[in-house]
């Protein structure tokens, strides 16, 4: 195989396929979750841990996946035939996967109409509209309640919910989401940046591959450009260099207080969307000499240096106005807010130049969500077309017809009851990917064994893989289930009897438990048929698709390995001493 082969796979190039793994875990999480997390439990303290994380776990496993898809050239549908029994546990991953693209279309619905109005002037959200309640904007009119909820040390009761009167507030609660509407309320402008992403996202896939390539530098560049901007912005605002020691906790004297090491953990998986079968579907287009590790570290660094800065940015941008208020920052940190619709536009407003601001921030948060939901689609795509190649002759059509549907099915989930409903309904799927890494560490590490997992690497990358990635992957099947566990009686405990929790708990619990009644059943009817060790014994044709490559790991092992590269470097190092003797004889 040539070294252009070696690089090359069916995304076109090396460096498109890591634009690819780029967009695929640099979503909608990195500018929600994350930040709001890190900046209301403690800054520094969330991002030491989860750069930790990261490092620990989240490159082994997202290794793993890469590793096990690309030795095999398996989608998330085929990997899991390994085990005759497990066949049917890749439809969960198509399941999230479908999930993931109607939340991530619904999130950048929102945020491309922040980004758009962003151009207006007056900015809608800056001023007290035909949507706002008589209390709106009551610290700039009313000097008492300045003085009482801002100026003064220990604020008076009514002060706790003063957050309810800021315009921004309300103009996100009333008139995007209408929450104070006895009617079903969708208002007609998200609507219109709805349709906008589905535009968006048919142009940037109509083509698969060939018309995603277009976008791809567009894709990863500007956001992390742009943050890197907001974070330079910040720094030159007032009030940073006096307020953002707090602002960051430096002293760790929130992060001691309300650190839940389990919940760094589930955050960082799912932000690596591992579990998910994601990796597996793109990994399966990549040639098998194609540098794994190496794609994976790059990805995941990558990750981490946009989480360190857009949890940097969501710290800073509290200081000025802290300062303009002569306020702890943490207290205005900790508004029980959203911090995209709600603190970042209430924070923007004490900079210089705000529109400019706004828009830069809006643009990079909207072009990640459509990016990720582009990734997802192609995805999909590739899977419907490996099955049946006659649907490549029409992935226009088919293109079309998903983003229709995107656009017809989310719109109910652009009011407060649907994005209510929706946000409730996903705390609970989010184990799903979760519990499937566990399986994953189980069935293709623990199972299949770690020495023969490691010959597969060496024999596929040329070396072996290292100590600690080996210890990360015994250990993290421990790790990931008391994560499971914990974080499923943590949420299980503070949960309110609304639908959408009801709802998701079901899901969870039919999806799971039907996944594991379907495995019995299966083993059952193996054992009647006396076919039991055929149904969990591995697959016969498990590795590479090629036969030549196919013979060589028959014949390979990790001594035979070691002993040939000491045998050629002997033989290497024997050829140069020769050739230098010859050379000095002739000079003699």
């Amino acid at each position: 195989m040539s070294p252009q082969d070696a690089n090359a796979c069916h995304w076109g190039s090396r460096r498109v396929y890591i634009m690819v793994l780029l967009c695929q875990i640099i979503g909608t999480n990195t500018f929600i979750t994350l930040p709001n997390i890190a900046v209301t439990h403690g800054t520094t303290g969330y991002i030491l841990s989860y750069v930790l994380t990261y490092i620990v776990l989240g490159i082994p496993l997202l290794y793993m996946e890469f590793t096990i898809s690309q030795f095999t050239t398996r989608d998330c549908l085929e990997v899991w035939r390994a085990r005759e029994f497990l066949s049917h546990i890749g439809y969960i991953h198509i399941f999230y996967q479908t999930v993931m693209i109607i939340y991530n279309h619904m999130v950048s619905s929102f945020v491309l109409h922040y980004f758009l109005i962003s151009f207006e002037n007056p900015i809608p959200y800056y001023i007290c509209g035909r949507w706002a309640t008589k209390d709106c904007g009551i610290l700039a009119t009313n000097y008492t309640v300045n003085q009482d909820c801002i100026k003064e040390k220990e604020p008076t009761s009514y002060c706790e919910y003063i957050f309810i009167t800021f315009p921004e507030y309300q103009y996100w609660r009333y008139y995007i989401l209408g929450s104070d509407a006895d009617y079903f309320h969708i208002a007609w402008r998200v609507c219109l940046a709805s349709g906008l992403c589905c535009v968006f996202l048919f142009l940037c896939c109509f083509k698969t591959t060939d018309s995603m390539k277009w976008f791809m530098a567009v894709f990863t560049l500007y956001p992390l450009l742009g943050y890197v901007l907001l974070i330079i912005g910040s720094m030159m605002q007032k009030g940073l260099v006096v307020m953002y020691e707090e602002a960051l906790d430096s002293d760790f004297s929130v992060f001691m207080t309300r650190v839940r090491a389990s919940n760094i953990i589930l955050i960082v998986m799912y932000t690596l969307n591992i579990g998910t079968g994601i990796s597996f579907n793109l990994a399966s287009g990549t040639s098998f000499r194609t540098p794994c590790y190496s794609n994976t570290v790059i990805t995941v660094a990558v990750c981490t240096v946009f989480t360190v800065l857009t949890v940097c940015t969501a710290a800073m941008m509290s200081c000025p106005y802290a300062y303009e208020h002569d306020i702890p920052p943490y207290s205005t940190l900790k508004f029980p807010i959203a911090l995209v619709f709600g603190k970042t536009p209430r924070f923007l407003y004490e900079y210089s130049h705000k529109s400019f601001w706004l828009i830069l921030i809006y643009s990079c948060n909207a072009l990640v969500g459509l990016s990720t939901n582009v990734v997802l689609i192609i995805s999909l795509l590739k899977l419907l077309i490996k099955r049946n190649r006659k649907f490549a002759k029409y992935t226009s059509v088919i293109c079309f017809v998903i983003v229709v549907v995107l656009f017809f099915g989310t719109i109910p989930l652009l009011g407060a009851r649907g994005i209510n409903f929706f946000v409730d309904f996903k705390k609970y799927i989010n184990f799903i990917p979760l519990f499937c890494s566990i399986l994953e560490c189980v069935v293709f590490v623990l199972w299949y064994g770690l020495d023969k997992f490691s010959e597969d690497l060496h024999f596929m990358q040329g070396i072996q893989p290292k100590a600690y990635m080996k210890a990360s992957w015994v250990l993290s099947c421990a790790v990931l289930s008391y994560v499971f566990c914990y974080e499923l009686y943590y949420q299980k405990n503070k949960a309110q009897s609304v639908m959408g929790e009801t709802l998701g708990w079901w899901t969870l619990v039919s999806v799971l438990g039907g996944s594991i009644l379907l495995m019995i059943i299966k083993l059952s009817i193996a054992a009647i048929k006396k076919r039991f060790r055929n149904a969990i014994c591995l697959d016969p044709t498990w590795g590479p698709r090629s036969e030549l490559l196919l013979r060589s790991r028959a014949m390979f092992t990790a001594q035979a390995m070691t002993k040939e590269y000491l045998y050629r470097q002997y033989h290497l190092q024997a050829g140069i001493i020769a050739r230098q003797r010859r050379s000095n004889i002739r000079t003699q």
